[in-house]
């Protein structure tokens, strides 16, 4: 079972007393009336004198109630799955805004927490972790800006750096030298080019061109046809396509309709592309960069079991997270919870394969190189079962 644990060079600790759901998810928090405030935080009755591990989760309750829900039904699958008698989650919601999720994570230190789990968004992972800095409280968010990350703040999630520097090294390792870009005209849009950028001139690879557009359907097909006209004059071995649903399947027809063969010109992706490229069988022969897909399929087929529906992408987030505190807090508590644990060189197998938090809180995965086909992919080139011990 891949789930959030040492790596294989690491010390492997005892094997949790604890089972996988057999009948449902565990009971909910009891309601605050049903709680004793004590000096120490909250306290269930039935948790009375215990020493408990507090995981505060800040998740999108009211912004986003689908992800929250799944988020937080992950969070009990991954207690079922590795927490001891002495875990306690403590959901709130996180709210819209920094501010909102400023006052919450206060309100989480107020009930004693020793570890946050979340928020989702960038804005609100700045706001939690500058209410906890000065108590020492480790933020593990779910945000891939990694301008917010440093100082106690950690972020598991799918930061697309990584993953545009994986998909170019590998291209230009079967001799893809130039490339243009389709993606929306949004921030992510923007950060990607930036990133590209970055990793082709590292690489010796020309970008030939960039199309952003707005993102719906028709943008995107229409996107995708200009950028078919231009590569006739300035051809590129390579079409890098940064998106998913939609508009990525608009922009595969588009191409195969304006005369651009697959075959000649490589379609590439990102992670943006899982579950959604090979239903649309002009992206067949592409290849995309993913997290470790038997893992994935692991734990969605465990959440299905536990829940009786299929978990959101993001879902596997906080479960990786309330695994790794579980982990971290078995045997040493609340002060299982430094830096140097959370920073393991030897990193952790979760439910979209390895990863580890780097000094500077960003997530570093181990990413895979996937082929499009029929209703099917094949992993070209696997991703690493082990980090590197010299690594940053």
């Amino acid at each position: 079972m891949l789930a959030a644990s040492l790596a294989a060079c690491a010390t492997q600790p005892p094997a949790p007393t604890t089972t996988g759901p057999q009948t449902g998810p565990i009971a909910p928090l009891p309601p605050p009336e049903a709680q004793v405030q004590s000096r120490e935080g909250v306290t269930p009755p039935f948790m009375r004198d215990r020493s408990i591990v507090r995981v505060g989760l800040l998740l999108p309750f009211s912004m986003r109630p689908q992800d929250a829900s799944a988020l937080y039904s992950a969070a009990e699958l991954a207690l079922f799955d590795h927490g001891g008698p002495n875990t306690l989650l403590i959901p709130r919601d996180a709210g819209s805004t920094e501010a909102s999720a400023n006052a919450a994570a206060r309100a989480l230190v107020n009930d004693g927490a020793d570890i946050i789990i979340g928020p989702v968004l960038r804005e609100g992972v700045a706001g939690a972790g500058a209410a906890v800095r000065s108590d020492n409280i480790p933020v593990i968010g779910f945000s891939s800006d990694r301008t917010v990350a440093g100082n106690g703040i950690y972020l598991l999630s799918f930061q697309f750096e990584d993953e545009i520097a994986r998909i170019v090294s590998y291209a230009a390792s079967q001799n893809i030298r130039s490339i243009a870009l389709l993606a929306p005209s949004n921030e992510y849009g923007r950060r990607v080019e930036e990133a590209l950028r970055a990793e082709a001139a590292q690489r010796g690879v020309t970008i030939t061109d960039t199309r952003l557009y707005t993102r719906t359907d028709a943008e995107a097909g229409a996107a995708a046809t200009a950028l078919a006209q231009t590569l006739r004059t300035r051809p590129a071995q390579g079409i890098l396509i940064a998106d998913n649903g939609g508009p990525l399947r608009s922009i595969g027809v588009a191409l195969v309709q304006a005369g651009v063969n697959p075959q000649q010109t490589r379609l590439i992706g990102t992670s943006a592309w899982l579950g959604d490229a090979q239903r649309e069988p002009s992206l067949a022969g592409g290849w995309f960069v993913s997290p470790e897909p038997s893992a994935r399929t692991d734990f969605e087929r465990r959440y299905n079991q536990a829940f009786s529906r299929e978990p959101t992408r993001l879902a596997s987030l906080a479960y990786d997270a309330v695994a790794i505190a579980a982990l971290l807090s078995r045997d040493a508590g609340p002060s299982g919870f430094s830096r140097g644990r959370i920073e393991s060189r030897d990193g952790f197998a979760g439910a979209d394969g390895l990863f580890r938090f780097r000094a500077d809180g960003a997530i570093e995965r181990g990413l895979a190189i996937i082929q499009v086909g029929q209703n099917t992919t094949t992993v070209l080139d696997p991703a690493p079962r082990a980090f590197p011990r010299s690594g940053s």
